[in-house]
C-alpha cells in the first residue's frame, strides 16, 4: 500500500516586516576585489523574532570571474561559522577585480540593499525584499525573474516534481523521515538553487549556513527568502550562464565529488531482514545462477549482535562464517559492504552481556561522545541497540576512536566499504536529558518494540532558547495533520546538546552526516590503503568530497519510482555524483511489473542497488523470470558502458561535471526540456526514457532535436525536438545515444566489474545529423587501476570522428593499459563503404575488415592489434 501523500503549501509571503539597515563607511580595496562597509539597523528596523544586532560588517568579494561572495556578520560578537575544514569556501584570497568580473555589484546606502547582476543585466541576487540579522533569526531575500523556474533546495521528495513550486517552503533540518513521505524535510540540507530562464540562461546561489532554516518561494515567483535560525550570512552567487556552468561554479566552492572505486559502479544487492547468513549466501548464488551481474553483497543490521556496532550475531551470523563468506566473495571478484549506525550502546553496570563492549568503554575513555545540556555527561539517546551515546565528530579524538573500531572489526572480516545510516542523527526519544531507569527492560531486544522510547526523558531547562527558538522552522510539516511544525529536537539530539569546543547542536546539527562520512572515509583510507566507498543517508554541501548517497527509505510504488529520477538528479546539482535509489522500493511489497520497470531506471543511475525492508516480500531480480530478463538486459548494457560511466565519474571529480543530468541541464535552450522529470541523461550523451506506468507497454518520450540511436538495436531516427512514442515490452529498457558522440564500451561486459576492467574495448561512433554544421562526433575515455587514492598514473584518450574517419589521441598515457580495441561501430553511415584502413602512430597503414548492414558500419580491428592506449587514424570510404 502506498504511503499517504501530503503536499506542503505554506504561503511564502515576502511582504512581512521589513528589516531596514543603513550602510556607512563603504570602501573598495586597492585591487577592487573586495568591498567592505558597516551596517546599522535603521530606526524603522523591526526583527519579529530576534532583535537585530546593532552593528554588522558587510563584505563583497570577487571569488572568481563568475562568483561573488557576500558575507554579513558581527564584527564584535563571536558567532558560529562553518569551519572551512568541514565545508570548503573556495579560494580564500580573491585576486580578480570587479571590473574584470562577469557580474556587477550595486548597492544603496539608506535603506541598504545590494544587487548582483550578470553582464546582460539579469538579476542574480537582489536583496531589496528584506534583511534581518538577529542572534537567532537571519532573513535574507532576493528578487527573482518571475518567469524563471527554480531547481534544487533539498532534501525533499517533491510530489510536484523537479521544479520548485511557487508558494512553497523548503525546510532544512536533517531528520529521520522516510523519503516515501513527500513534501517534507528529509535527511539532508542543501541551501543551493539554480534559476533557469525560458531561453536557457541560468544562474544560482548558495547560502553557506548550517543552521536550521526555511527557504520560502513567493506565490508570484518573484522572490525567494532564506530564514535561518542563526550563524552568519555567507552567500555565494553564480552567474552561469549555462546550468552546467552554475553547477561547476558551485562545486568550485564546496569541492568536487571524490572519485569512486571502479567496483562501486557495479550492481549492489541488499535487504533488511535476512534471518541468517545462509540467506545472504543463497542470494549471491541466486544471482550467479540467473547470470545477472552482481558486484557487491550487503548486510543490514541483521548481522549485528543485538544491534551493536562492530559485532556479529554469533548464532545466526557467526563471525568465522562471515569471514569465509567475504573471502569467497573476494575470490569471485566481488565485494562486501556492511552497515554501521552512529549510536554506541550505553552499557549499564547490571548488564553482564555487554560489559566487554569496547566501543563504549573506549569512547568514554577518549571522551568522544556528545554531551548533554549540562556539558558534563554524555547525552543519552536511543536507537537500534537501545540506550546509546553518539560520537562527537568535532572532538579531536573522534577520528582515532572511529578508525580503531573500524579496524578491529575489519580484522574479523575484510569489508570493502561502509554504509553509515541513521546519521541525521536519528534518536527514538525526545528530551534534553534521558536516563535508563529500567535497565531490565530497556532495551527490549525485540524488533517490534525496539524503536519505542524506553528511556526516562525530561527537560531541565524547558525555556532554553536553543531548543525553543522564537522562529519555528517548518520541521515535520507535510506529515502532521494539524500542520503545526514539530520542535527541532523531535526524534534527534536536542539543540542544547554540547559538542567539543563549546559548540551547540543547534548550530552543527545539519553537519552530522557529512562529518561522520568524512571521518569514515578517512578511516577506510587508513585501514585499506585504497580508495574508500562510503554510503551515507544524511548529507550537506561538500558531502560528495567524501562519500556517496542513496535517497533513503522510499516505498514500492510507482510514484516513488518516478521520484527516484528527480531526487538523483537533484543530488547531481548538489555535487554528489554517486547517488541512487533503492531499486524496486524499500517499504512494502514490490511486484513483478514494478520491479521489472525499476531496474530499467536504476541500472543507469550512478549507484545501483536493490534493497528492501524487514517483513517485505523478497524482491531479488531472479524471483521472477521477466524481472530477471529485464535485469540481464538493463544491467548488461550498464556493464558494457561502465568505461563511459567511469569516465563520467572522473570528469565529475576533476571538473565538476554531472554524471546523471536533467534534460534541461544538457539542452537548456530547448524550453520543452524544462519540465521533463521522467527521463534523464547520462552525461550529455545517453538518454534514458523509462516506462513509469503500471501495465504500460509504451512510453511517450521527448527527444531534443538531433539524431538518436537505440543502444540495444542501433536503429536511428531524426528528431525535430518532439515527443516520440516508444514501444517497450516489460523486459525492455530505452537507452538512446545522441548523435555527435563517440562512446567507449566494453566489448562483452560481464558479471563483475573485474570482468569489465579486463575486457577489450569497442568504440561506437554516433554520427550527427547531416544538417549538423560541424559534422563531428567526439568522446573520451579515462582508465586507471580503479582503486588508488591518489591518481598519478592514468590513461586519457580523446576521440574525434567525421563521416569518414576516427582519430584517437592520448592526452595522458602514464597507465599501462593492455586492453585492445576490437571493433569500431559507426552508426548513421548512409553511403556504401568499399574499404577501410587504419594507421597506428609509428606504424604502417593497414587494411581493416568491415561489415555494413543498413546504416551500421562495423570495423574489425582484432587482427590489426590496436591497443586502447594507441593513437591512430581510422578511415573508411
Amino acid at each position: 500500500m502506498a504511503l499517504p501523500r501530503l503536499l506542503l503549501t505554506l504561503v511564502a509571503s515576502i511582504a512581512t516586516v521589513r528589516g531596514d539597515f543603513d550602510l556607512s563607511n563603504p570602501s573598495w580595496n586597492t585591487n577592487r576585489d573586495t568591498f567592505t562597509a558597516t551596517l546599522s539597523p535603521s530606526d524603522s528596523s523591526s526583527n519579529p523574532y530576534s532583535p537585530d544586532l546593532t552593528s554588522l560588517s558587510f563584505t563583497l568579494s570577487v571569488a572568481s570571474k563568475t562568483i561573488s561572495r557576500v558575507k554579513i556578520t558581527s564584527p564584535t560578537d563571536s558567532r558560529w561559522e562553518i569551519p572551512e575544514s568541514i565545508v570548503s569556501a573556495g579560494d580564500p584570497t580573491p585576486s580578480l577585480s570587479i571590473d574584470d568580473a562577469s557580474f556587477t555589484f550595486d548597492y544603496t546606502e539608506s535603506p541598504f540593499t545590494f544587487t548582483v547582476k550578470d553582464v546582460d543585466g539579469s538579476i542574480v541576487f537582489d536583496s531589496r525584499a528584506a534583511l534581518h540579522f538577529g542572534d537567532q533569526y537571519l532573513e535574507l531575500s532576493t528578487s527573482l525573474e518571475s518567469d524563471n523556474k527554480l531547481f534544487g533546495l533539498g532534501e525533499k521528495s517533491r510530489s510536484t516534481g523537479s521544479v520548485i513550486p511557487k508558494g512553497s517552503t523548503t525546510t532544512m533540518w536533517a531528520r529521520d523521515m522516510a523519503a516515501a513521505e513527500f513534501d517534507t524535510n528529509l535527511y539532508a540540507s542543501h541551501p543551493f538553487f539554480v534559476s533557469l530562464s525560458s531561453s536557457g540562461k541560468a544562474n544560482g546561489a548558495f547560502l553557506r549556513n548550517s543552521n536550521g532554516m526555511d527557504v520560502m518561494y513567493s506565490e508570484a515567483g518573484d522572490a525567494l527568502t532564506f530564514k535561518a535560525l542563526g550563524g552568519v550570512i555567507d552567500l555565494f552567487t553564480f552567474t552561469g550562464p549555462k546550468p552546467s556552468d552554475v553547477v561547476k561554479q558551485y562545486q568550485s566552492i564546496i569541492g568536487t565529488p571524490t572519485l569512486q572505486p571502479y567496483w562501486a559502479l557495479g550492481f549492489h544487492q541488499c535487504r533488511y531482514g535476512y534471518t541468517n547468513l545462509q540467506e545472504a549466501i543463497d542470494v549471491v548464488q541466486g544471482y550467479a545462477d540467473a547470470e545477472i551481474p552482481l558486484d557487491i553483497a550487503w548486510l543490514d543490521i541483521d548481522y549485528m549482535n543485538l544491534w551493536l556496532d562492530f559485532t556479529y550475531d554469533e548464532a545466526n551470523f557467526p563471525s568465522v562464517d562471515v569471514k569465509a563468506f567475504v573471502d569467497q566473495l573476494h575470490a569471485n571478484n566481488q565485494k562486501f559492504v556492511p552497515i554501521v549506525d552512529p549510536g554506541i550502546l550505553a552499557v549499564d553496570p547490571s548488564w553482564d552481556w555487554a560489559q566487554d563492549y569496547d566501543a563504549y568503554h573506549s569512547g568514554l575513555a577518549m571522551d568522544v561522545f556528545v554531551k548533554d545540556i549540562t556539558n558534563e555527561k554524555p547525552f543519552m539517546g536511543q536507537v537500534w541497540p537501545g540506550p546509546v551515546h553518539f560520537p562527537d565528530w568535532f572532538h579531536p579524538n573522534a577520528t582515532e576512536f572511529w578508525t580503531a573500531q573500524l579496524k578491529n572489526w575489519h580484522d574479523i572480516a575484510e569489508f570493502d566499504g561502509v554504509w553509515v545510516d541513521m546519521n541525521e542523527v536519528s534518536n527514538f526519544c525526545t528530551g534534553q536529558i534521558c536516563k535508563n531507569t529500567d535497565p531490565n527492560n530497556c532495551p527490549t531486544h525485540k524488533v517490534d518494540t525496539q524503536t519505542q522510547c524506553c528511556l526516562s526523558c525530561s527537560d531541565v531547562d524547558p525555556n532554553n532558547s536553543l531548543d525553543n527558538p522564537s522562529f519555528l522552522i517548518g520541521n515535520d510539516l507535510g506529515i502532521n495533520e494539524d500542520k503545526n511544525p514539530s520542535p527541532i529536537d523531535t526524534k534527534t539530539i536536542p539543540a542544547s546538546a554540547k559538542h567539543y569546543g563549546d559548540l551547540n547542536e543547534y548550530d552543527v546539527h545539519n553537519l552530522h552526516g557529512t562529518m561522520e562520512a568524512k571521518v569514515t572515509s578517512d578511516a577506510m583510507h587508513s585501514i585499506r590503503g585504497t580508495r574508500s566507498f562510503v554510503l551515507s543517508r544524511s548529507s550537506f554541501p561538500g558531502h560528495g568530497n567524501h562519500a556517496s548517497h542513496w535517497t533513503g527509505d522510499n516505498a514500492a510504488t510507482w510514484d516513488d519510482l518516478k521520484m527516484s529520477i528527480v531526487t538523483v538528479n537533484d543530488f547531481a546539482l548538489f555535487g554528489i555524483s554517486m547517488v541512487g535509489a533503492d531499486i524496486c522500493g524499500f517499504i512494502g511489497d514490490s511486484n513483478e511489473e514494478l520491479c521489472a520497470r525499476w531496474i530499467q531506471v536504476g541500472a543507469f543511475h550512478p549507484f545501483s542497488r536493490n534493497h528492501n525492508t524487514f517483513g517485505a516480500a523478497p524482491q531479488e531480480f531472479y524471483r521472477w523470470d521477466s524481472v530477471a530478463e529485464s535485469a540481464r538486459r538493463a544491467l548488461g548494457l550498464r556493464y558494457q558502458i561502465l568505461p563511459f560511466m567511469y569516465t563520467l565519474m572522473w570528469k565529475a571529480h576533476v571538473d565538476g561535471d554531472a554524471v546523471s543530468n536533467y534534460l534541461w541541464s544538457v539542452f537548456p535552450e530547448d524550453e520543452a526540456t524544462h519540465g521533463v522529470d521522467e527521463q534523464f541523461m547520462l552525461g550529455d550523451s545517453i538518454l534514458i526514457s523509462p516506462v513509469l506506468q503500471d501495465q504500460a507497454r509504451d512510453v511517450d518520450a521527448y527527444f531534443p532535436a538531433g539524431k538518436w540511436y537505440n543502444l540495444f538495436t542501433l536503429e536511428s531516427f531524426e528528431s525535430a525536438g518532439e515527443v516520440v512514442n516508444l514501444a517497450t515490452e516489460l523486459e525492455e529498457a530505452n537507452a538512446h545515444l545522441r548523435g555527435g558522440k563517440v562512446l567507449p564500451m566494453a566489448s562483452t561486459g560481464g558479471l563483475t566489474t573485474v570482468d569489465v576492467q579486463n575486457d577489450d574495448f569497442s568504440l561506437v561512433v554516433a554520427l550527427p545529423s547531416e544538417s549538423d554544421a560541424e559534422g563531428l562526433s567526439e568522446g573520451e575515455l579515462f582508465v586507471d587501476d580503479g582503486e588508488s587514492i591518489e591518481v598519478t598514473s592514468f590513461l586519457h584518450m580523446v576521440y574525434s570522428a567525421t563521416s569518414t574517419s576516427l582519430t584517437s589521441k592520448a592526452v595522458e598515457n602514464s597507465f599501462d593499459a593492455s586492453n585492445a580495441v576490437l571493433t569500431v561501430k559507426v552508426l548513421g553511415v548512409t553511403a556504401k563503404v568499399q574499404s577501410a584502413t587504419i594507421q597506428v602512430e609509428g606504424g604502417e597503414k593497414r587494411s581493416v575488415d568491415l561489415v555494413q548492414e543498413d546504416e551500421v558500419l562495423t570495423l574489425d580491428l582484432a587482427d590489426v592489434g590496436v591497443g586502447v592506449k594507441d593513437e591512430f587514424v581510422l578511415t573508411w570510404m
